[in-house]
């Protein structure tokens, strides 16, 4: 898997991390899908809030992500 990591590493805080969901439109060599795990108080479920332009905002479970990364962060040099 490279440098994803097995989505049960992944962080279950609300912090928004890469995700490499299982589509074959999606492929890990250039993720753009961002999510983070969410807690829906009204139905109790959790799963990952990914976000995306052309589809807005979609619900995953554990078994639909393949792995994740951490968001790069910004280099403080100029």
């Amino acid at each position: 898997m490279g440098n994803w990591h097995s989505i049960k590493t992944a962080p279950r805080d609300g912090t928004p991390v890469i995700l490499w969901i299982e589509d074959d439109a999606a492929p890990p060599s250039s993720p753009v899908t961002m999510g983070t795990w969410t807690y829906d108080a009204a139905s109790g479920a959790t799963y990952w809030r990914v976000f995306s332009a052309k589809l807005g905002t979609a619900a995953y479970f554990d078994e639909h992500v393949r792995g994740w990364m951490p968001l790069p962060h910004a280099s403080s040099a100029a």
